[in-house]
């Protein structure tokens, strides 16, 4: 007997839409369907003809195809003994099997039972295969993304730059998008064309996060080699005032290059009043060093001894404590401008910089690359004023770096750039902690500075130097009124008083504050 998934107990279970032909005995339920099935098996063995091999009841629920293997059987074994279609219908009762017109009634309605079957299963096997299979892509991709946004949520809270507001904002959109793409990647039901944007977007993405964590590690890894441990750090850099000195080493190369200090600039920040005051100080001025027992020498020597010797004595000259200092050099502001794009400088005159012969400057605004800038900061031969002038056209740079560099565009477009750039040229006692902090405060406060620009002025003298062995060099010599009015501005900013500049130029107190 051949082994069949469905037996004729199962066929019998099928509920039928039609009537089965008029049979001598009603059948009127499932136990009598099962005792016409028994007295049909008894009465095929008894007979004289082929046995009808019935089988044995089987397992439900199985491949509902093979049923038909019991049919084909029976056909086969009962082919001698059917009765033509067209015979009358006394000859089927008149024979021996004449319940055979049973079986035939049963077979045609289990037979439109599994025709019905075979196309609900054709019609819902449609439906399932309209319904997108997670593939193995796709789950990879998920997982791909998940990490990714994890790894990017995480760089970006360890790096701590961005607003609470801002912050808030961009992982509740990122968050929302992230639902929706996973949505349409993991659903059974979603449409061909919204699986496909959403597995785009899902890479872009990727790409995003992968180029933020890149970008955040990066700026930490920037900031955290370019520090310096500083005792003098204030409280609390967004909320107090402080001091740092800019100092510019004439040599090109990495940071590390000592030379004499050509650039010495004298920054006092206070970030409730949002000012900036510049203070520079010529390069051949007369300082005195208290590490080697007060001994007098020009201002730009002490760059040979390090940057501390610069700040010691420049808080010496102006009474006042120095927090931090930045240090740099030719290469670094060449690279520095280069990476902003550029800067715009306003020029007093219209000159040929002797460091860059073929390239005029015009006298008023002027967009000037790496290069030229650096020329345009060192030039003091084509002026009468000399270093004066010098140091003016540096103010003026260093004017135009901080417009551009706290512009919101220049930070978001060219952050990498600049950190890239500066790495092994550039040296600053600010903490990793307090440039980020002060980033922070410029992208959530945004702040109006206002930029004031003071210089100290001197006499001329020859004088006997530490560097030179205690021979005559030139000294721009101190002048007490000039440096008593640096004095004055610089605690002004440091206690909140405002500042303006006057008719003439010159930087004042603003009266009554």
């Amino acid at each position: 007997m051949a082994k069949n998934d469905w037996d004729l107990d199962d066929l019998l279970d099928f509920q039928f839409d039609r009537e089965v032909p008029e049979k001598p005995k009603k059948i009127d339920n499932i136990d009598d369907d099962r005792k016409l099935y028994e007295e049909l098996r008894k009465k095929s063995k008894s007979s004289n003809a082929p046995a009808f091999d019935v089988p044995e009841p089987l397992s439900k629920h199985k491949w509902i195809d093979e049923e038909k293997e019991i049919f084909e059987q029976y056909d086969r074994e009962h082919a001698f003994s059917r009765t033509p279609s067209n015979a009358p219908v006394e000859e089927i009762d008149e024979h021996p099997h004449r319940n055979i017109k049973e079986i035939e009634a049963i077979k045609q309605a289990s037979q439109e039972a599994y025709d019905r079957y075979v196309s609900n299963y054709t019609k819902n096997k449609k439906k399932r295969a309209g319904r997108r299979k997670v593939t193995k892509f796709h789950k990879i991709l998920t997982l791909v993304y998940i990490i990714s946004f994890g790894v990017f949520a995480a760089s970006m809270l360890l790096m701590n730059v961005l607003p609470f507001g801002i912050g808030v904002a961009l992982f509740g959109v990122l968050i929302l998008l992230s639902l929706v793409i996973l949505i349409q990647i993991r659903s059974r039901k979603s449409q061909k064309w919204g699986k496909a944007l959403a597995t785009i977007a899902a890479m872009l993405l990727v790409v995003f996060y992968g180029v933020g964590t890149v970008y955040s590690l990066g700026t930490l890894s920037f900031l955290s080699g370019s520090s310096v441990k500083n005792a003098n750090a204030v409280s609390d850099v967004t909320k107090n005032p402080f001091s740092f000195t800019i100092t510019g080493i004439d040599v090109d190369g990495t940071i590390d290059t000592e030379g004499r200090s050509d650039v010495n600039m004298v920054v006092t920040v206070n970030p409730k009043t949002h000012q900036i005051l510049m203070t520079s100080i010529p390069r051949d001025y007369e300082i005195y060093m208290a590490e080697f027992d007060n001994s007098m020498d020009k201002l730009t020597h002490t760059g040979f001894y390090g940057v501390q010797t610069t700040i010691a004595a420049e808080e010496q000259l102006f009474d006042t404590k120095i927090n931090y200092y930045v240090k740099v050099n030719f290469t670094t502001v060449e690279r520095f401008i280069d990476a902003i794009g550029g800067i715009d400088v306003e020029s007093e005159y219209e000159f040929n910089p002797s460091k860059l012969k073929e390239w005029t400057v015009k006298e008023g605004m002027n967009h000037m690359n790496g290069k030229q800038a650096l020329a345009f900061a060192r030039e003091r031969k084509a002026f009468v004023t000399g270093d004066n002038q010098r140091i003016k056209n540096q103010q003026l740079v260093f004017e135009a770096l901080i417009k551009k560099a706290t512009s919101s565009r220049t930070m978001i477009l060219s952050y990498n750039k600049v950190l890239s750039s500066l790495k092994n040229y550039f040296e600053m006692s600010f903490s990793s902690r307090e440039s980020r902090k002060l980033v922070k405060y410029q992208l959530a406060k945004d702040p109006d500075w206002k930029i004031f620009k003071n210089t100290v002025v001197g006499g001329d003298g020859m004088l006997p130097t530490y560097s030179s062995g205690g021979e005559y060099a030139y000294v721009m010599t101190q002048d007490y009124e000039s440096i008593e009015n640096a004095k004055t501005l610089i605690n002004a900013v440091l206690d909140g008083q405002r500042l303006q500049t006057d008719e003439n130029g010159s930087v004042t107190v603003v009266s009554g504050e």
